[in-house]
């Protein structure tokens, strides 16, 4: 925090310089004067002071002993001012340095008294420890954020980024508490209680209750649009088999949402929602949206004697060289299958880190395994296509035409 202070103290200085250099340029106009000028000034000034005398003594503030006695004492100064060259202007600059003086602490003082009521210094301190390279376990972030918030309990910025950050943790009935916080100072928003009815439900092992639902209603009752009220109705009817109720709320979730990574989530959802739906024999017409690319793969004639039927075929989607080491998208199926056309999407990611939205272009791999693993090993079969782009249109061929040494 030490260049903090460095910086605050720069600016107080910046500041104090700002309200001292009209008074600097006063001094040195008054330096630079002419003695002809000097008495103007001054009997300028006697004359006005002379008339505020006058006008206290028509109120009636001054006796006429008063006034005077005070006008007897403005004639001699007056005098006295004009005989010494190097004399003030009626001493006009010492209440002048008293007031910026007086400016400069006032500005330093309420400065800093208001950053320590409404600042948040442990943000800034989190924020230059990052860059330091020195960054905090999420533990001892969360530890912060819950000291702050004591320090400040009326920030509802601070309380929702606790809820999220305890929802990401896993800590799933503290950030529902942490919610409740939210919808206490901001209100009952569609957002908050939304956030508030997902916290509630993963806190209760993916049980919808009465009031859960009760939540979910009010907040699509302020905006039927509500990505995550909408979302958590889709995870509600998957997990009661309701697969078509699931897919109608989250292919209208996905129209609202803006976070990738939710977005990619939800496409698997809908993904996943279909594939049981088909497998049960019923047709389904569903426009899964979100990047995708279409390949055929097929095994060359050379090789055809190599592949048993019953071989397994994994067709990967990997960024170019840098991305993440995981595929991004991944299919299986048999040798039996082949030539077989797929389309690879978000749906096939194989962690929820790694998708093929969270990349540009793409390489694409088939490959015959003997063992029946992903990893490849001497005599497995391979062909490799790319890069991609992640939105290609046009269906790509993957030919198996390598032996893996």
């Amino acid at each position: 925090m030490t260049s903090l202070w460095i910086g605050i103290a720069a600016l107080t200085a910046m500041a104090a310089l700002f309200m001292l250099l009209p008074l600097l340029r006063k001094n040195n106009q008054n330096a630079e004067l002419t003695e002809a000028e000097r008495t103007e000034q001054n009997v300028a000034m006697y004359r006005q002071r002379l008339a505020e005398l006058e006008a206290e003594k028509a109120q009636g503030n001054l006796l006429a002993e008063q006034f005077d006695q005070m006008q007897s004492e403005l004639e001699q100064t007056l005098l006295d001012d004009v005989g010494d060259k190097d004399a003030p202007v009626l001493k006009a600059t010492r209440p002048s340095w008293l007031l910026s003086i007086c400016l400069i602490a006032l500005v330093t003082i309420g400065s800093l008294g208001w950053y320590f009521q409404f600042g948040n210094s442990r943000h800034v301190e989190l924020t230059m420890e990052r860059q330091n390279g020195n960054m905090p376990s999420v533990d001892e972030l969360v530890i912060r954020l819950e000291e702050s918030l004591r320090d400040n309990p009326e920030s509802v910025d601070g309380w929702y980024l606790l809820a999220r950050t305890y929802m990401n943790m896993g800590r799933f009935a503290e950030a529902a508490q942490a919610m409740e916080k939210v919808i206490k100072l901001e209100g009952r928003t569609a957002v908050a209680l939304a956030q508030y009815a997902q916290a509630l439900y993963f806190s209760q092992n993916n049980q919808m209750t009465t009031k859960i639902s009760n939540l979910l209603d009010e907040a699509l009752g302020i905006d039927p649009n509500e990505a995550a009220a909408l979302g958590l109705r889709g995870i509600a009817a998957f997990e009661a088999s309701d697969y078509r109720t699931a897919i109608e709320f989250w292919q209208k979730a996905l129209a609202n949402i803006q976070d990738p990574n939710s977005a990619s989530a939800l496409r698997s959802g809908v993904a996943e929602a279909v594939r049981r739906l088909e497998a049960a024999g019923e047709k389904v017409e569903v426009a899964i949206t979100g990047p995708r690319i279409k390949v055929r793969v097929s095994l060359s004639e050379a090789l055809k004697a190599q592949a048993k039927p019953e071989d397994t075929v994994f067709v990967f989607a990997r960024s170019p060289a840098g991305g993440p080491p995981m595929p991004l998208a991944a299919a299986r199926f048999t040798v039996a299958d082949l030539p077989v056309d797929i389309t690879l999407d978000d749906s096939m990611a194989v962690a929820p880190m790694a998708r093929l939205s969270s990349a540009q272009q793409v390489n694409l791999t088939a490959r015959i395994t003997k063992a029946g693993t992903p990893e490849p090993q001497a005599g497995d079969l391979q062909g490799m296509s790319g890069p991609y782009p992640v939105s290609h249109q046009e269906v790509v061929s993957i030919i198996i035409t390598d032996v893996v040494q």
